[in-house]
């Protein structure tokens, strides 16, 4: 099994390789470590890694995970593979957005060079008598918006582009 995770801005890729019941080979930076592991409690277990013990205490919540390992705290926030990939300096790129659904557009709530935030909303659009809110897809400098205000629009009509 393979894991990438982040930890103070470092990615760190483990290789893990099952020998027996509760041991494990890890492989981190190039070093493979022998790891037991004897499980005290659901959250709390003894690693015994290359001799040495390890007491550890891992708790997680929806934002984060808490491992407490001889006593020092490590704290990991989750964040999505898009999140993940969206940090490292990579430049998001153009986003264009369409409709996916004949209607008219009700409201436009920014225009042309302003900045958004993903999930803000940007124009509503009225189809079947119901008024939808058409967000952002990801952060950014909106490039273009197509439809005006009482515009009509067809189904896969290009709304508008973020960059």
């Amino acid at each position: 099994m393979n894991i990438s995770f982040l930890y103070e801005n470092k990615e760190y890729k483990l290789k893990i390789h099952e020998r027996v019941e509760n041991q494990v080979q890890v492989s981190l930076d190039g070093k493979t470590y022998e790891v037991s592991i004897d499980f005290i409690q659901a959250d709390e277990f003894l690693m015994k890694i290359d001799g040495r013990v390890y007491d550890a205490i891992v708790t997680t919540n929806s934002n984060s995970y808490s491992v407490s390992l001889n006593g020092k705290d490590i704290h990991i926030a989750k964040k999505t593979a898009l999140q993940l990939l969206r940090g490292k300096n990579s430049v998001a790129k153009k986003k264009e957005v369409k409709t996916s659904m004949p209607g008219r557009i009700v409201k436009v709530m920014i225009k042309e060079g302003d900045e958004v935030e993903e999930g803000q909303p940007v124009m509503i659009l009225e189809a079947m008598k119901m008024q939808n809110e058409i967000k952002a897809p990801q952060p950014g400098k909106v490039i273009s918006i197509r439809p005006k205000e009482g515009e009509s629009v067809e189904t896969n009509s290009l709304l508008f582009v973020v960059e």
